[in-house]
């Protein structure tokens, strides 16, 4: 039997072990995102996918332009929107508030204060960043169901709120007019706009998850209690993810006022938050660069199955129901799976890479 005095040694010895295991874990997790090197090959995809929206933009005719710019600016209400839900385990149906917002902020200053779009615009995200830290010091009190479920409640209360103020509003008729600088109007220049904005979003959201922070975030998405043993604020990482997912996707409300010259109540709806969720799934939400490609595929299927049917949500929700099926991972994982098969690797399926 142990004395007491050899129990207390014990036990003093056993807490100073654990807390240099913390704080070696936690210093490690840091690290992780801090002492990688970005290569050449970081960029390589990016880039080349830069280049090719560019050349595409420049030879479409402008009908299909106009597609293919509106489906680039909804690739940053995609990553924005995965920077909870594959990043951070948050699932929100709430992420159509801050979208209304970014335009409902250029089209309201525009009727009743006179304010040019380019200052609307800068000050659209940071609405948008406001609104999703009110959001969040509620919802984020709850978890998994409970908080979706929140989410998607304050997106309802602002689809009604938007449609019942009709003086400030115009409820839901909408606001229609020439908000956006003339020289946007021309189809080009809108294209080349809204593509460089969206680079630059789509570049700093890659920093954002590729950094310390974004690390945490996975950390806790795999295992919150362990990542708040070692002493990590959960709570006040994913405010501030929430904060940064509302500022970029108030950014891709303001480019459709650019891409339609109208905003709506609808954009506040759930359904319009659902979206972003559909084209992180057939994109992939453990790849970044999973709902870009979701976000192309959804636009360009949705509108040509609109030509041909008027079952467009029957056929997009099969494809879904076959894609998580057969590859959870989405069209991202489907590719790194080929590319894997082609060097004689092969990634279990449904795995990542």
């Amino acid at each position: 039997m142990f004395r007491s005095d050899e129990l207390s040694t014990l036990s003093e010895k056993s807490s100073k072990k654990n807390k240099l295991a913390d704080s070696a874990g936690l210093a490690s997790l840091s690290q992780m995102g801090s002492g990688r090197r970005l290569g050449p090959s970081t960029f390589a995809m990016p880039v080349t996918l830069a280049v090719v929206a560019a050349i595409l933009g420049s030879v479409l005719p402008v009908s299909y332009s106009f597609i293919l710019e509106y489906a680039i600016s909804l690739s940053i209400y995609a990553v924005a929107t995965n920077l909870l839900l594959g990043f951070g385990g948050l699932v929100s149906f709430g992420q159509g508030v801050f979208y209304g917002l970014g335009a409902y902020t250029v089209a309201l200053n525009w009727m009743h204060h006179g304010l040019s779009f380019w200052e609307a615009m800068v000050l659209a995200p940071f609405v948008g960043a406001a609104a999703s830290v009110l959001m969040g010091l509620i919802a984020l009190r709850t978890r998994k169901l409970y908080f979706a479920l929140l989410t998607l409640a304050f997106s309802q209360l602002a689809y009604v709120i938007v449609g019942v103020q009709y003086n400030f509003t115009s409820g839901a008729n909408g606001i229609f007019g020439a908000m956006v600088p003339t020289w946007l109007v021309s189809p080009r220049n809108s294209f080349f706009f809204v593509l460089g904005v969206t680079v630059v979003s789509l570049l700093v959201m890659w920093k954002v998850t590729s950094s310390p922070f974004g690390l945490v975030l996975q950390a806790s998405r795999d295992n919150r209690d362990r990542v708040e043993a070692l002493g990590v604020n959960v709570f006040r990482h994913q405010l501030v993810a929430m904060a940064i997912a509302g500022f970029f996707c108030a950014i891709a409300g303001t480019l459709f006022v650019i891409y339609s010259q109208s905003t709506y109540p609808d954009l506040f709806l759930w359904t319009s938050s659902g979206i972003p969720v559909f084209m992180v799934v057939i994109g992939g939400m453990y790849k970044y660069i999973g709902p870009i490609i979701g976000a192309v595929v959804y636009e360009i299927a949705h509108h040509f199955l609109i030509g041909y049917t008027q079952d467009w949500q029957l056929v997009l929700g099969l494809v879904l129901v076959v894609i998580v099926l057969l590859r959870p991972d989405g069209l991202a994982g489907a590719f790194d799976g080929l590319m894997a098969r082609r060097r004689g690797r092969v990634s279990p399926a449904g795995g990542e890479s």
